[in-house]
Parts: C-alpha cells; sequence; structure tokens
C-alpha cells in the first residue's frame, strides 16, 4: 500500500489544517480542525469520501496510507502545555522569544530552523529513552 506525508499545520488563530504535497492522489483532500487530532480526523473523513467518490465514478479504488507530521509551529502550539518554551531552549539552542513567535504565530520558522527543531528534539527524546532503558 502507498504510504503519504500528511502535514499538519497551525495558523496564527490557532486551526490547524492537513494537507498533502503537489498531486498524490487523483482527487483532492483536505482536513481542518480546532487541534491536531480534529484536523487529521476530518482529513481522513473527507479521504474516505472523496475514495468513495472517485470510486463510483471511475471504478479505480484508490487505497492509501498516511503518515502525519506536525510542521514546527503546529509541534509546539501541540505541545505548548507540556514543554515549556525556556526547556525547548535549552534543547534547540534557539532564543526563548523566537521560540515564542513561533507557537503564537507572529513568524514561522525556516525550513533550517524547523529542521534544527526536529533534530534537537528528536536528540532529546533518543537521550530520554537511553536513559530508562
Amino acid at each position: 500500500m502507498n504510504k503519504i506525508k500528511a502535514h499538519i499545520e497551525c495558523n496564527k488563530a490557532g486551526w490547524y489544517s492537513v494537507y498533502i504535497d503537489g498531486i498524490q492522489l487523483p482527487f483532492g483532500v483536505l482536513g481542518e480542525g480546532n487541534t491536531a487530532e480534529e484536523a487529521k480526523q476530518d482529513f481522513l473523513a473527507v479521504y474516505q469520501a472523496m475514495r468513495q467518490d472517485h470510486y463510483e465514478a471511475t471504478g479505480q479504488n484508490v487505497e492509501v496510507e498516511f503518515e502525519f507530521v506536525l510542521d514546527a509551529s503546529a509541534f509546539l502550539q501541540q505541545y505548548k502545555g507540556i514543554i515549556s518554551i525556556t526547556g525547548l531552549s535549552h534543547i534547540t539552542g534557539i532564543n526563548k522569544v523566537q521560540l515564542s513567535q513561533y507557537v503564537c504565530g507572529r513568524r514561522h520558522p525556516s525550513a533550517k530552523t524547523q529542521e534544527k527543531i526536529k533534530q534537537s528534539v528528536i536528540s532529546f527524546a533518543d537521550r530520554l529513552k537511553a536513559a530508562f532503558i
């Protein structure tokens, strides 16, 4: 089964959306919601409805799996009550004010900064796992 990456992002108002890059399906799919999970569920419901419509129109059954990934702003918004800005600043080496602006949606991190946040959090998670083994 084909696996497609679905991106979850958060806008300035705290509204989440889910989308896929490019034309990977013969129909469009978009999900929205007040939380990342709500947007993900909306995306999956739209996918199922569009998949059924496409099947009825063409006889082609389009079945794929989705890998959901949070962009940096959505990640920061999703976990702001769990990971403090101070702690994340310590983990990533990114200034607290800059991180706070990402969480509030006043600024969006560049691709390089998103990758730095991602790799720093993954490295921290690996250190946590190693501490408990």
